[in-house]
């Protein structure tokens, strides 16, 4: 099991993000969509929002969809996320930082990617350190 945290890039086009959490999914769009096929059924996904910190979480179902978007076909890579909680209280960037450098001590990527993979050494780490602010 990997965990991905997964970028909303509300930045670029807030509806993302609503959609992210309405349809309950993780997702990338053009340029980037490709990394959503890295994702495997089972895998966990925190969904990051920018100024806000991770903001949902869900389990992949495995399952790479493709829809059009703004007239361009295929060009929004999803995955449903069972299990899914959006989260009442986010966890601040800081915290989620913190909480992956106790497991990850040489972490240093930044949060302004569309997704960042850790692998199964410390993936059930981190995500039972995130569980707790559900």
């Amino acid at each position: 099991m990997n965990l991905f945290i997964i970028n909303t890039n509300k930045q670029r086009e807030h509806r993302y993000e609503q959609e992210m959490l309405k349809e309950r999914k993780c997702a990338a769009y053009r340029s980037t969509k490709h990394e959503i096929e890295g994702i495997q059924t089972g895998d966990k996904v925190l969904l990051y929002s920018n100024e806000i910190g991770i903001i949902a979480r869900g389990i992949a179902d495995g399952r790479v969809q493709k829809k059009e978007d703004n007239g361009e076909v295929e060009a929004e890579y999803f995955m449903s996320l069972d299990e899914f909680y959006e989260l009442v209280i986010p966890i601040p960037y800081g915290d989620i930082v913190s909480i992956i450098k106790q497991v990850d001590p040489f972490f240093a990527r930044p949060f302004n990617r569309t997704s960042l993979k850790f692998g199964p050494s410390i993936s059930r780490e981190i995500w039972e350190k995130a569980y707790k602010y559900v």
